[in-house]
């Protein structure tokens, strides 16, 4: 059987159960683009053990002080995935507060360290936004500096980088709200979008059976 973390804020959370009598069962995983990909894991051959520590609002810098952001019954994972950075860009914005892309990423970059020490394999998605909603041409600058910092953190420990803004924006041009409700959150067609880019670029990178 093969364990799957996936790590993040509300795109990953999406109102996941987190009582113990719901691990294993699909309420666990929320209703977003994770549990889209456990219902086609699910339909697979092979096993897979799926857990989801998504944590909504959660900045990059608080993603490893949360409760339980390690599955406790997970010695090691065979994959993990993790999308987090832009509550880095809309929290300073909603507060009136200053940015501080190198802080995001120098959380980022212990954060992608540790998990490199317990993970076969670590998967990286780029935060997404689009310019609809709460999202304003200033956050562009921030959220490209915050990409490519990652993209270069994610080379640096050997982990796989998935790139979706530009896939997104192209996918999504003309009806930015028909993927996202407010810029930043996905709607049900955003998360199945992501759902496929997470499962195409896995399948890939022969992280999984296709």
């Amino acid at each position: 059987m093969s364990s799957i973390l996936f790590l993040g804020d509300s795109v990953t959370d999406c109102s996941r159960k987190r009582a113990a009598r719901y691990q294993g069962l699909p309420e666990s995983l929320g209703d977003g683009w994770v549990s889209k990909v456990g219902s086609v894991l699910q339909a697979r051959p092979q096993e897979y053990q799926l857990f989801n520590r998504g944590y909504a609002g959660c900045q990059t810098h608080e993603l490893m002080s949360q409760l339980d952001w390690w599955p406790e019954q997970l010695e090691t994972a065979d994959i993990v995935s993790v999308m987090i950075g832009v509550n880095d860009v809309w929290m300073p914005f909603w507060r009136g507060l200053s940015h501080n892309i190198d802080r995001s990423l120098q959380s980022f970059d212990e954060l992608v360290r540790r998990l490199s020490e317990r993970a076969k394999q670590v998967v990286i998605c780029e935060p997404v936004a689009l310019p609809c909603g709460e999202v304003t041409q200033q956050w562009w600058s921030y959220m490209d500096e915050l990409a490519k910092g990652q993209r270069a953190l994610a080379a640096q420990h050997g982990a796989s980088f998935l790139p979706l803004q530009d896939a997104l924006m192209s996918t999504a041009r003309g009806k930015l709200f028909d993927y996202m409700s407010d810029g930043v959150h996905p709607t049900y067609l955003g998360h199945h979008w992501i759902s496929k880019q997470w499962l195409s670029f896995v399948s890939a990178q022969d992280l999984i059976e296709s």
